[in-house]
């Protein structure tokens, strides 16, 4: 859905319509209801949908190859910092009360209510990539047009979608979107709950639950920095020792975790022992709450500079299929999960993780060979001995524009193109 209404509504009126649904949904909790936290759940996937399918166009259209990496790591980083603020505010806010009183409840959701109109007048401030342009630079001029083309309706914008799932590198990159979901699913959703579960960890459990979400956030943090710093350093040698790097992170953390938590307790409260010891680590608990951060935001950080530079021209659609497929498999690990002890879970993301590692590796390195046969080109540019349609006007030819054998045929007719003769020449 997020693909037509973007191409109907415009990119930033999309992201503020998707946080006026995110700012519907809190406002439930001020008087819960069964009825309105439904229609509330709804509101929060829609708006969610919304916001995160034209994020990663914002993104792209705004970034070169050079700095999408790190403006990836900035946002990913600033993002997750409200995983630590927010728990914290909540572990203060709830210590000690077993019941939450409505004067606390109340209080919180305002506050969150606040922060949500907040964002939504930010959102309204956002400019449009295309409203400014850079005079002068033909990289730019080029960057416009392809910008410029993105203005679909709403059928060619679905087509377009179509089209592009069943192309052969959105292919390759579907195993690594499912592990993504898994891995959201499981340390959302398993492991805080394997932590509120495991009754050995005595009256600490209750406060691990909550401190789960604060060393995620560090990691998240540290790992957004990290990636954001070494944005131009994956540019020029590649965006896979980062991914690898995030994938060797959470096949540690895994195997902590699973050596750590009792198999049983993602099904309920359980007085086992763990693998080692005999009774679990809370330190180690919250160690393997940072990797799962860390190795996150790596995965997030390299896959969407990834889509962003690899469907520039596409990037509203490559964003909406990424977004659907890593959401349906949250969806369905969550339905799973009750019905899986610890071990399958952790055999489950492990095997997608190496899979969708390789399916990662594979596009980049394909990405990458594409771009040096172009950079082997004179100056970069395509093998062809025509590079402009014909016209009916003169036909000049430049063969001092750069030293071949052969004479390049340059066809060009001002009110064909945006660009005058002059900028053609210095693009070329």
């Amino acid at each position: 859905m997020a693909p037509s209404v973007s191409a109907i509504l415009g990119p930033k009126i999309t992201m503020v319509t998707g946080a006026m649904f995110l700012l519907c949904y809190v406002t439930t909790f001020l008087r819960p209801l069964t009825e309105t936290l439904y229609l509330g759940a709804v509101a929060q996937g829609i708006g969610q949908g919304l916001i995160w399918t034209v994020y990663g166009f914002m993104l792209s259209t705004n970034s070169s190859e050079k700095t999408i990496g790190r403006n990836t790591g900035i946002f990913w980083c600033l993002l997750q910092s409200s995983l630590v603020s927010g728990n914290l505010f909540y572990f203060f806010m709830l210590r000690g009360v077993d019941v939450l009183p409505e004067g606390s409840r109340i209080f919180i959701f305002v506050v969150l209510i606040v922060s949500a109109a907040l964002g939504i007048v930010v959102l309204s401030l956002l400019r449009h990539p295309w409203t400014k342009p850079k005079k002068g630079n033909s990289h730019d001029l080029m960057a416009q047009s392809t910008i410029k083309s993105d203005h679909q309706g709403p059928l060619e914008a679905i087509t377009a979608m179509m089209r592009l799932l069943f192309s052969r590198k959105m292919m390759l990159l579907l195993p690594t979107y499912i592990y993504v979901g898994l891995d959201l699913s499981f340390y959302i959703n398993v492991y805080g709950t394997s932590l509120g579960y495991t009754g050995r960890f005595g009256e600490l459990r209750e406060a691990l639950v909550g401190l789960n979400g604060v060393f995620l956030g560090v990691g998240q943090i540290v790992g957004g920095l990290l990636w954001a710093a070494l944005g131009r350093f994956s540019q020029k040698r590649g965006r896979d020792p980062a991914l690898i790097i995030g994938m060797l992170t959470h096949l540690l953390a895994y195997y902590l975790i699973f050596l750590n938590i009792p198999g049983n307790a993602t099904l309920g409260h359980t007085n086992d022992a763990p693998y080692i010891g005999s009774s679990p680590s809370p330190a180690l608990a919250m160690l393997c709450s940072a990797l799962l951060g860390f190795g996150d935001a790596a995965w997030i950080n390299q896959l969407c500079a990834l889509l962003g530079t690899l469907f520039k021209e596409d990037c509203v659609s490559a964003f909406a299929l990424f977004q659907f497929i890593q959401c349906a498999t949250t969806s369905f690990a969550f339905f799973y999960s009750a019905y899986l002890t610890m071990l399958p879970h952790v055999i489950i993301n492990v095997v997608f993780a190496c899979v969708g590692a390789a399916g990662y590796c594979f596009v980049e390195w394909e990405a990458a060979s594409e771009t040096i046969r172009k950079s082997r080109r004179p100056n970069g540019i395509p093998e062809t001995k025509t590079l402009l349609r014909e016209s009916r006007s003169e036909l000049p030819i430049y063969t001092d524009l750069y030293p071949t054998k052969t004479p390049i045929l340059v066809v060009h007719r001002q009110q064909d193109f945006d660009v005058n003769p002059a900028q053609l020449t210095e693009f070329l």
